[in-house]
């Protein structure tokens, strides 16, 4: 179902080494944070830039697997966020990690791609709607599992975010379990619902698992309500969160998405 990308790989194994050609570049971003950065697939003209989720990174099965598939069409870019992976820094579950996707989109559009998608998982979801709503630019956002708003999530894994999120301790708690080096402080920010109507100029696409076990699909047709008529929403049966969703259905749907919007 992957196409023979890492075949030889157990089933159950979280993370994955790609097998493409890649260009790996540090790229800094201007708070002073320097990423591990990877490009893969043809001549830079139209790019897409993958982000992952918290205590994830750029070599999660999946999210590795989906590169290397949609780099025969694209130039792909992943990329470590900051406190996860190889790229130093501490991680402020989104909030400053805006940077680590401006620094990204920076570089990619200094390599000469005209048109440029982002599409992010989970926390990167998350970073893909702020940056459009802060930023803009972007020909395609695409938000796998995303809340609407964490704080109003009612699945278990969202209340466990909270927890970890919310004081010390959780912070102290999410550093021991995930490997990330988590900011001690913690800064509220705006939710996507509130980001989502200030992305209008750009096409966004939501795309949610009805099994998803983190945020319910409740949350995404709140989103997709907020967000108005530049938004698509795609639901999936059978379909975790996040990376996990990773599949021939999602493949096809993403591929379709960014040939509409990068045409």
């Amino acid at each position: 179902m992957e196409s023979g990308v890492n075949r030889d790989l157990p089933a159950d194994a979280m993370f994955a080494a790609y097998t493409v050609q890649n260009l790996r570049r540090p790229v800094r971003t201007e708070d002073g944070v320097l990423l591990d950065t990877l490009r893969l697939g043809r001549l830079p003209e139209r790019g897409v830039i993958i982000c992952h989720g918290f205590g994830g990174n750029k070599n999660i099965r999946g999210l590795v697997a989906l590169a290397q598939e949609l780099s025969l069409d694209y130039t792909v870019y992943t990329f470590d966020f900051r406190g996860h992976g190889l790229s130093p820094g501490r991680s402020t579950f989104g909030y400053r990690e805006v940077l680590d996707l401006k620094a990204v989109v920076e570089l990619a559009r200094g390599d000469g791609n005209r048109r440029l998608a982002a599409l992010g998982f989970s926390m990167g979801g998350v970073v893909v709607i702020r940056y459009a709503a802060i930023y803009g630019g972007l020909d395609s956002a695409l938000a796998v599992s995303v809340p609407a708003d964490l704080w109003t999530a009612r699945a278990p894994g969202a209340r466990l975010i909270r927890l970890l999120m919310g004081n010390p301790l959780g912070r102290l708690a999410a550093r021991l379990r995930y490997r990330v080096d988590v900011d001690p402080s913690w800064k509220r920010q705006a939710s996507p619902l509130e980001l989502a109507p200030l992305t209008a100029s750009q096409p966004l696409t939501i795309i949610q698992g009805e099994d998803d076990y983190i945020f319910e699909v409740e949350q995404a047709h709140e989103l997709k309500r907020r967000a108005g008529d530049h938004c698509r929403l795609k639901t999936f049966p059978r379909f975790g969160h996040a990376e996990q969703g990773y599949g021939p259905e999602l493949l096809a749907y993403v591929r379709e998405v960014l040939a509409e919007d990068l045409r």
